[in-house]
């Protein structure tokens, strides 16, 4: 399974309003990184990379925050990306931050 690390598939993700990432404050500093990339336009892989995303780990693999919390739900069943991608089928199914990404 490939799943694209795109602008695309980042506006989908769900991750950013997810328990697992909701108290973190690496996913917070993360996001005004990435906030801040956004309100400049700057739609380039290197910009956008998967160290600066709070999220899309079914494409990018294992969280580089690591004060998230996967003790709560996670919401990747609720995700787009996981219906168009029929995620439930892959391995890991769920909590791709802490388990990796779809394969």
């Amino acid at each position: 399974m490939q799943i694209d690390f795109s602008m695309e598939n980042i506006k989908k993700c769900l991750c950013m309003k997810c328990a697992v990432q909701i108290e973190s404050k690496c996913v917070k500093d993360k996001e005004k990184i990435m906030l801040l990339i956004k309100n400049q336009d700057l739609d380039s892989p290197m910009m956008m990379g998967p160290d600066r995303v709070p999220g899309l780990y079914c494409s990018t693999g294992k969280a580089v925050c690591k004060d998230i919390d996967t003790k709560k739900v996670c919401k990747c069943i609720e995700c787009p990306i996981w219906n168009e991608k029929s995620l439930e089928k892959c391995t890991p199914s769920r909590y791709f931050c802490k388990n990796g990404k779809a394969n």
